[in-house]
């Protein structure tokens, strides 16, 4: 963890610009990506599907564009846009309302791990030993829109944190992007009550990157091994699997080596290698537990 002083030189300086900025900051991660272009998005807890699928896309064409998502962690759309951005090999920031040692949601431990993991960082104005209380999550949002450049809503109900957050933006003279809603959407009141009253329409990435002045990437003029698009991705990662050979321990290997992509029973293994059904039996579960096997129906396993 370290520790950082609002007099020090690597305090973020968008942040050091708003209105009672946090004297120092708790961060675990890359302290140096506090500095670069974010755009916070931010939304509904209790997030519908269409805002989950919106706030992936955003946030995955963002990250593709050189951007840095920042979020507060929470359960609903903060966890989508931090999922986004991850999805793409992204920097992803989150600031918490309480200290590390009280990590709230506990739902988003791995996605905190994730987050660190990737390169990204973990952000507090409170020592780790301090709760979580309603009142530090309304003030750690003038945080996640002081490291923005810009905020993104996602949905938003007629009174709540994403509010706050959007009324922090405007403070800090940011612009304040909404995606429209249905008026059948009760989580979208706060969305579309925010554009009656001044807010910018995004229906695209493109929205964002003109209203801030930020220059287009062309992603079909980049070369094909830069390209990180979801599809192709996923491709290159489904043939290294493939590729990559796999170590199996000597005592898994004869019946690996009985095993194909065709379910076979344990009694067939057992009468092929004339062991104890028991023993087979414990085999096979280690090697499912070490992802070298699947179980399928009829108690039967296939090569993974």
């Amino acid at each position: 963890m370290k520790i950082i002083n609002i007099e020090d030189n690597n305090y973020p300086e968008q942040l050091r610009k708003i209105n009672k900025p946090p004297k120092k900051l708790y961060v675990l991660g890359d302290e140096k990506i506090l500095s670069n272009k974010c755009i916070a998005i931010v939304g509904s807890r209790n997030c519908t599907e269409y805002g989950k699928k919106e706030a992936l896309r955003f946030a995955q064409e963002l990250t593709l564009q050189g951007l840095q998502i920042t979020s507060g962690l929470a359960i609903g759309i903060d966890t989508f846009a931090h999922t986004g951005c991850l999805n793409e090999d992204g920097k992803t920031i989150a600031v918490l309302g309480c200290g590390f040692n009280h990590l709230y949601p506990k739902e988003n431990r791995e996605l905190f791990n994730k987050i660190i993991n990737n390169g990204g960082a973990i952000v507090s104005e409170y020592a780790p030993i301090l709760e979580p209380s309603s009142d530090k999550f309304r003030q750690r949002n003038r945080i996640v829109c002081g490291l923005s450049i810009a905020t993104l809503i996602i949905e938003a109900a007629a009174r709540s944190g994403t509010s706050i957050t959007a009324r922090y933006t405007m403070e800090q003279e940011k612009p304040v992007f909404c995606i429209p809603n249905s008026l059948e959407n009760n989580k979208g009141v706060g969305t579309n009550e925010l554009l009656k009253n001044g807010a910018l329409l995004a229906t695209s990435v493109d929205d964002i990157l003109q209203k801030c002045n930020l220059p287009k990437i062309n992603l079909d003029n980049l070369p094909k091994e830069n390209k990180r698009i979801n599809k192709n991705l996923k491709k290159v990662k489904e043939k290294i699997v493939k590729e990559k050979p796999i170590k199996i321990n000597k005592e898994y290997k004869e019946i690996y080596n009985i095993l194909t992509d065709k379910p076979t029973n344990p009694n067939e293994i057992c009468k092929a290698l004339k062991q104890n059904i028991s023993e087979i039996n414990s085999k096979l579960l280690l090697m499912e537990m070490e992802g070298i096997i699947k179980k399928v129906a009829g108690n039967s396993y296939i090569r993974i």
